[in-house]
Parts: structure tokens; C-alpha cells; sequence
């Protein structure tokens, strides 16, 4: 089983993968990550040799149709669609008759019902009082752009930038294109997947999948 994008969250029983700098220094160069942990200059990680460091923009390096399951909690999300997509066709690859694909997004409705909210709020505010609900929406927007962007100049489409924003009729779409049958919208540690819980810490947009068996039908 599968857990992309793990974070800190590297359940045994798991292969725990994750493809972000920091997990690449601590599982490659243990030692040195070690010293500067000791001295200081980088913070506590739970990441080391026990995580496998993939690039997940790549091919996954397993063959056709050998892994039970996949979790990925929050990594979509940091990919632009297209990567996405491919991403996903991977998923759908590597996995076995039957298996489970299961993902978990920011809820773009969330965020744009909550932005609904604060202008409703504002709009209700007195004339002259405004200033306090304003500056509430600033935040709420400042925060989309500060942290969602499919392209920033540099370096700065690097590290934990979100790249796209996704809602229940985009995932459905996407897993439902790419070959997943049994696509649905699923409650928080609500899962085909055995042990849900033990990957799954955040209760967003999730999304589940079954691979087809080779008659059509699912496993």
C-alpha cells in the first residue's frame, strides 16, 4: 500500500513516500541532516531513510498492477492538472484489479463559500463599521494568493505552493476519466481501503476509486 505525499504521517504496514526537499536531505544525507538538526539550522523531521523520496511528476517506479492500495492526503493539490492527470493515470497503472485509489483535497467550496460569507457579513455591517469585516476578506483573499498558483516566477512555484484549486465535480471527473470505476465522494475514514485511519489526518475533499477487474467489473 501506497501513501504519497506522506509528511509526517508514516504509518508502518505503508510504503511512505513523499518528494519534498527536506524528505530528500533526510533520507539521502542522514548524517549531515542530523548535525544541522543537532546545531539547530533545520527543525525536527520525521522524515529519513525509512521514506522512499520519489518525484511524483515521474513514472512510479512499480510494475503494472502490483500494489492493493493508494492514500495521497493533500499532494494533489501541489500538482498543476495536467501533472494531476498523469499522476492519477499512475495510480490507476500500478494498482491491482480491484484496488483503491483515495484521495484528499482542500475543498474549493469551502473556501469560496467561506469568502460568500465574509462579503454577506460585510455588506450587512453598518455603513462607517466596515473596517473590522474587511480586513477579514483581505485575509481569506491574500491567503489564496499567497498560497494557490499554477505558475510563479523563479523558484517560487517550488516547496509547498498549491497549484490548483479542486471541487467534488473536478475530482469525480478526473478519476472517472482516467479509468476508476466506483467513483464517489467518501466521509472521513470511511474507506474500502483496511486502516484507513492510520494515513488519513485531515477531513477535506476525499475521493475514492476502484480499479476495474480485466472483465469490466470491480474486484
Amino acid at each position: 500500500m501506497l501513501n504519497l505525499g506522506c509528511g509526517p504521517v508514516q504509518p508502518r504496514g505503508w510504503v511512505n513516500v513523499d518528494g519534498s526537499h527536506r524528505a530528500w536531505f533526510a533520507a539521502k544525507l542522514a548524517p549531515i541532516d542530523r548535525l544541522l538538526t543537532a546545531l539547530g539550522i533545520f527543525p525536527k523531521t520525521e522524515f529519513g531513510p525509512h521514506v522512499r523520496v520519489l518525484d511524483l511528476r515521474k513514472p512510479l517506479p512499480f510494475a503494472d498492477g502490483t500494489v492493493a492500495a493508494i492514500y495521497s492526503g493533500e499532494a494533489w493539490e501541489h500538482f498543476e492538472p495536467q501533472v494531476a492527470r498523469r499522476l492519477t493515470q499512475e495510480c490507476y497503472r500500478v494498482l491491482a484489479p480491484g484496488g483503491v485509489l483515495r484521495v484528499c483535497v482542500p475543498d474549493g467550496v469551502q473556501f469560496f463559500s467561506r469568502y460568500l460569507d465574509l462579503i454577506e457579513k460585510a455588506n450587512q455591517t453598518p455603513r462607517g463599521s466596515r473596517a473590522q469585516s474587511v480586513a477579514e476578506i483581505r485575509r481569506h483573499v491574500q491567503l489564496y494568493f499567497n498560497d494557490i498558483c499554477t505558475r510563479r516566477p523563479g523558484l517560487g512555484s517550488m516547496g509547498h505552493f498549491h497549484k490548483w484549486q479542486y471541487d467534488e465535480p473536478q475530482l469525480l471527473a478526473l478519476f472517472e476519466e482516467c479509468g476508476f470505476l466506483d467513483v464517489e465522494r467518501m466521509p472521513f475514514r470511511d474507506s474500502r481501503i483496511p486502516n484507513i485511519a492510520d494515513v488519513e489526518r485531515s477531513d477535506f475533499l476525499i475521493v475514492e476509486g476502484v480499479k476495474p477487474d480485466l472483465g469490466g467489473e470491480v474486484a
